[in-house]
């Protein structure tokens, strides 16, 4: 017999908690975003930021060029909470790598419900 109170499913996936994210960049991702533009080109960085009511959190996902052993040159799409306390260290995302921005771009979109620029 089934108790009235277990809960089938698991919380909701990240793009379906109605996050509003917003494209911001701190001290450390604006520099990052500078050179980035200047050496690879414009557009090809992006952060967002957003808080999920469902769970109380701030969460980040960053869209940008990295260097990967198996691909080489690629481009990476991540997401990672963000600390409460806002003098924490704040650790690298967890993602995955593309040959082009666009992959990347589409699969932040799809997985987090972030917006294509």
């Amino acid at each position: 017999m089934i108790p009235f109170n277990l809960k089938i499913a698991g919380r909701k996936k990240i793009r379906d908690r109605g996050i509003n994210w917003k494209e911001v960049y701190k001290e450390k991702s604006k520099s990052l975003k500078k050179r980035f533009d200047k050496t690879i080109g414009p557009g090809s960085y992006y952060r967002w930021e957003g808080h999920d009511v469902t769970t109380n959190s701030n969460y980040y996902v960053v869209v940008g060029p990295t260097v990967q052993r198996e691909l080489g040159k690629c481009f990476f799409a991540g997401i990672k909470k963000l600390p409460r306390d806002p003098k924490a260290k704040i650790y690298s995302p967890d993602g995955e790598y593309f040959t082009n921005i666009m992959s990347a771009l589409s699969h932040a979109s799809r997985k987090w419900g972030v917006r294509m620029p």
